[in-house]
């Protein structure tokens, strides 16, 4: 492992650990033991999580109260002022700090029980497979226009042996879309289309946000949104859309490691190119299979 920051559980106790995370056992079977044996499962899953801004350092924080002990975060960004509308561990002391490492910071003192890897150079062919190693999901949350940084992300999450799927849920306005990538889906590189090395100009930002946003809101008007997404490419966000990314994005993965996605009646996500969509404004969820577009 490369020289970097890495925190390390110092509260180890049995009994401190079943005290904070008792409220969860009751959704999580119908004895003890099946309670016991689907919270040691989120105990001891490791997950990647490859940006830490207005949802993935959330994400973190949401994945250690649930449980989890053991985090790799990646962030090669600084908090802004304008991040503070959203984004986990942003605030006027923290502008111009690192992501990964104020959002790891913060999240351990949480319990102080979880073991975190600091990833402050961000996702880079040096460190990726590093970064999966060990990782039983990794979260892509990496920031909408570094699509370098994706595809690097994804080439290795199909080297990987040991990854299951990854995850990836970004909102536009009042709509929270969900991506779901496996070794049998369809590639970050068809999906998105931008060729990759290429430029991120006006054209290939058009292409990326066709695909980021399957179903576009009709409210501001396009011309609007344009100049947002494809002119400036700056990603405008609705502060209270992200939870509901949050929530999503937790509740989803925590049932996929602990094996509640496989009861009965539980509904399955869609794989790339299908998609979920949750929108609060038109009071609709959905999930679409396969190639939509």
């Amino acid at each position: 492992m490369s020289d970097r920051k890495r925190y390390t559980a110092t509260e180890t106790g049995e009994d401190y650990y079943w005290q904070r995370v008792r409220r969860n056992l009751g959704w999580l079977g119908n004895t003890p033991e099946e309670q016991k044996e689907r919270q040691l499962k989120l105990k001891n899953a490791v997950i990647g999580i490859a940006g830490v801004g207005g949802i993935g350092g959330a994400t973190a924080d949401r994945l250690v109260r649930m449980g989890v002990q053991n985090l790799k975060l990646a962030d090669p960004d600084t908090f802004e002022v304008s991040n503070i509308n959203r984004q986990y561990g942003a605030s006027i002391d923290t502008v111009g700090r690192n992501k990964a490492e104020v959002v790891a910071e913060a999240v351990y003192r949480t319990t102080r029980d979880v073991n975190i890897d600091v990833y402050p150079e961000g996702i880079t062919e040096d460190i990726v497979d590093e970064f999966f190693e060990g990782c039983d999901y990794v979260l892509d949350k990496i920031e909408i226009y570094e699509i370098e940084a994706r595809y690097t992300l994804h080439r290795a999450f199909r080297r990987s042996e040991r990854c299951r799927f990854m995850m990836c849920t970004p909102v536009f306005g009042h709509r929270t879309f969900f991506f779901k990538w496996t070794r049998d889906s369809m590639t970050a590189e068809e999906y998105f289309g931008v060729p990759d090395g290429e430029e991120m100009n006006e054209k290939n930002a058009e292409q990326l946000i066709s695909r980021f946003i399957p179903e576009m809101p009709d409210y501001p008007d396009r011309s609007v949104l344009d100049d947002w997404f494809v002119k400036e490419r700056e990603c405008p966000i609705f502060a209270g859309t992200p939870p509901l990314a949050q929530g999503m994005l937790a509740s989803r993965l925590g049932q996929a490691i602990t094996g509640l996605d496989e009861l009965p009646g539980s509904v399955p996500l869609p794989v790339m190119p299908g998609y979920a969509m949750l929108d609060t404004q038109k009071w609709v969820a959905k999930t679409v299979e396969g190639q939509w577009w």
